[in-house]
């Protein structure tokens, strides 16, 4: 056991120098936070849990860092809505956060963006059914039997809804960041 010791001893000796500077601890204290906050939400949007579990696993944060879970778990709510998914969960988990006018003032954000995204993609898609139109026409192919079909599942339509889905949420981030509404 005296030899172990001295082999701990020796060890802690040499790597004292080893320590973490203070922006490496806040960033850790960071890390650890966001997993903390993650898991439980994760766990609440794969349904396997309900709101009440994810809000008492954020009370169950240590007191200083409560304040700063639930602002990480609403940021985190609005980087899980799609203007072209289901975003009621979500919004159920703002509801069991802020309480009901929190997550009508969501909704009354949310909703309307919703559906000027939803109206701009079908916009989209039926512009790209037009100029597929016109190709085939232009290649001699037209007739009322003919419809073009828009994939939504293409390389262009993914990266074009992904680039939709990050400008909606960026503008529900600003909208909820706006004190005025």
């Amino acid at each position: 056991m005296a030899e172990i010791k001295s082999t701990l001893d020796l060890i802690m000796e040499r790597t004292k120098h080893l320590s973490l500077n203070e922006e490496e601890k806040q960033a850790l204290e960071q890390q650890e936070l966001n997993q903390l906050v993650m898991v439980p939400l994760l766990r609440y949007l794969k349904e396997e849990r309900d709101a009440d579990y994810l809000a008492h696993e954020l009370d169950s944060l240590p007191l200083e860092k409560r304040e700063e879970g639930r602002r990480l778990c609403l940021e985190l709510f609005i980087d899980s809505l799609s203007p072209f998914e289901d975003n009621k969960r979500m919004l159920a988990g703002v509801e069991r956060l802020l309480g009901k006018t929190g997550r009508e003032r969501w909704e009354k954000i949310v909703v309307p963006l919703e559906k000027e995204y939803q109206e701009q993609r079908e916009a989209a898609q039926a512009e790209a059914a037009r100029r597929l139109r016109e190709t085939l026409a232009a290649e001699g192919l037209s007739g009322s039997a003919l419809l073009p079909y828009v994939d939504g599942e293409s390389p262009h339509s993914r990266e074009e809804k992904e680039r939709s889905t990050q400008a909606f949420r960026a503008r529900v981030k600003k909208d909820l960041n706006d004190p005025q509404r």
